[in-house]
């Protein structure tokens, strides 16, 4: 017989420990993405997802200089995170610049706004402020609503 209290402190455990290494996957690559980006003269990043019907994605990966003119996202490579509880034969050595910002998108939303592809889903767009080393993630959540009303006739 399955003890379904064991099972569900085991999940939660694991959730607690999944949420941690995100947090910490998080700040190491903000911490990686800064220097890089400022090298090639990038001031500001837009990364824009959409989700919804369970899946999602990040749809674009646009940097920009001081006049705000489009520049190609360097191909700089980026120290990876290495969990504790990775596997280390799945590590790779090194990520890009753009898989960073794409992972980063993504951890972000799955530490503030889990689900985010789930049902009518989410869309917005991580802007990262190069100069100021900032990072804000905008997201619009989107649901279906009713507006019920009964009439006696």
């Amino acid at each position: 017989m399955i003890d379904i209290q064991a099972v569900m402190a085991d999940f939660a455990i694991r959730q607690a420990e999944r949420q941690a290494d995100a947090q910490l996957e998080l700040q190491h690559l903000k911490q990686e993405v800064i220097p890089p980006l400022r090298e090639a003269g990038v001031t500001k990043v837009e990364v824009r997802f959409d989700g919804g019907g369970d899946s999602g994605a990040v749809e674009e990966c646009a940097c920009f200089d001081a006049a705000g003119t489009s520049l190609p996202c360097p191909e700089a490579r980026v120290e990876p995170y290495i969990s504790d509880n990775a596997d280390e034969a799945n590590q790779d050595d090194s990520a890009t610049l753009s898989a960073a910002l794409e992972s980063i998108t993504y951890l972000a939303l799955e530490c503030h706004h889990p689900g985010w592809e789930i049902n009518d889903g989410a869309c917005g767009e991580l802007v990262i402020d190069v100069t100021e080393a900032s990072f804000v993630l905008d997201c619009q959540l989107r649901y279906t609503a009713t507006d019920d009303h009964s009439t006696r006739l």
